[in-house]
């Protein structure tokens, strides 16, 4: 019951991270290429983005090394098992592309929060951005993989 809840909301919270990402690529971006200021609702957008990305993260690693059913199978016998899609995609991919974007997106607002020209602080946000956002694409179970899982759980 527990397990269920819990991939209900990590499976719910990702369109808070993709919509966020969105939105705080698309700001970046015109601010990288129009020259416009870093502005309080640049940092709040992306100190939003990074935080609901972060609860993501911690709601994923509850799910790896607490509740999830496929982790201790695919642990057990690890090198054996990374002949199997689901559990080499949910084993290692998956969290390995995840953590790899989370730390992209943590070292871009980090770089980008510190003085100097508001292009260049809008440039290194949008980088770090585009990166994060490739990563997170590659990672995504998306419903045409052999791994994949509906785009809406639970319904």
């Amino acid at each position: 019951m527990l397990y269920s809840g819990v991939l209900l909301l990590h499976s719910w919270l990702r369109w808070g991270v993709v919509l966020l990402g969105v939105l705080a690529l698309s700001r970046s971006l015109t601010g990288w290429l129009r020259s416009r200021a870093w502005t309080a609702v640049d940092r709040r957008v992306q100190l939003a983005f990074v935080s609901v990305f972060d609860l993501q993260m911690l709601l994923g690693m509850t799910l790896y090394f607490a509740l999830s059913p496929l982790t201790p199978r695919s642990l057990e016998a690890f090198r054996m098992n990374m002949g199997i899609s689901q559990l080499r995609f949910f084993g290692l991919d998956h969290p390995l592309m995840m953590l790899l974007a989370l730390t992209a997106a943590h070292a871009a607002s980090a770089m980008s929060r510190r003085d100097g020209p508001a292009r260049q602080r809008h440039r290194t946000w949008a980088i770090g951005l585009l990166i994060a956002a490739l990563l997170i694409a590659f990672a995504i179970p998306w419903p045409a993989m052999s791994v994949g899982r509906p785009l809406i759980r639970g319904f």
